[in-house]
């Protein structure tokens, strides 16, 4: 059996499943310290997400949305992710021994579905701790970069702003003047909170 699991058509997924035990070690012995995996990850990748469900198709934080990351925490949606790749892809070679080349995007697509599956329903039980970020009002002035399509007067699109903490947080932006268009990568400056979205103007660094 262990043959099979070390075996090269099983190596991303043995190494996943390892990875996730390895996680699980390191964070018993750092609880014994003082230290937390979990503590490191939110601040590594740290993301607020603002309006999710409003976001434009596509954008970064409907796509992180839809796999519930804003619900869990970091370490256990990571673990999730981690989990689902290496089980699937085991138990597929188990049940059909397949080409690497041919199981990997299978148990990728499988994957994604599983853990959006399992985090909607863990997210419930184990919600994600309050965020350390700066309420929204304190945007007013920031720089935030357009991530998605094009934002006109009354179209928003997707922006990422940056607050004191370094935490990311996605929010919709639509220009203040009505000749103006936001595209792709412009830098805009968030300078009035409306109901759901923000009123930016270009930046000229």
């Amino acid at each position: 059996m262990l043959d099979f699991f070390l075996a090269d058509f099983n190596l991303p997924y043995s190494i996943s499943i390892s990875i996730v035990f390895a996680i699980a070690c390191l964070e018993g012995v750092g609880l014994l310290i003082g230290l937390s995996i979990s503590n490191f990850l939110e601040d590594l990748f740290s993301i607020d997400f603002v309006n999710d469900t409003e976001l434009p198709s596509g954008g970064i934080s409907a796509t992180l949305g839809w796999l519930y990351l804003h619900r869990l925490p970091m370490l256990v949606w990571l673990l999730l992710l981690l989990s689902s790749f290496g089980i699937v892809g085991v138990t597929l070679n188990y049940l059909v021994l397949l080409p690497l080349w041919l199981t990997l995007p299978i148990t990728i697509v499988a994957t994604v579905f599983i853990t959006r599956f399992l985090a909607k329903h863990l997210s419930k039980i184990i919600p994600k701790n309050e965020s350390s970020a700066t309420s929204s009002s304190s945007f007013v002035g920031k720089v935030a970069t357009i991530t998605i399509g094009k934002a006109s007067k009354g179209h928003p699109t997707e922006a990422v702003v940056k607050d004191s903490y370094n935490q990311k947080h996605y929010v919709l932006v639509e220009p203040e003047e009505s000749s103006k268009i936001f595209t792709q990568g412009m830098q805009v400056v968030l300078i009035q909170k409306q109901k759901s979205t923000w009123l930016a103007i270009e930046f000229h660094g």
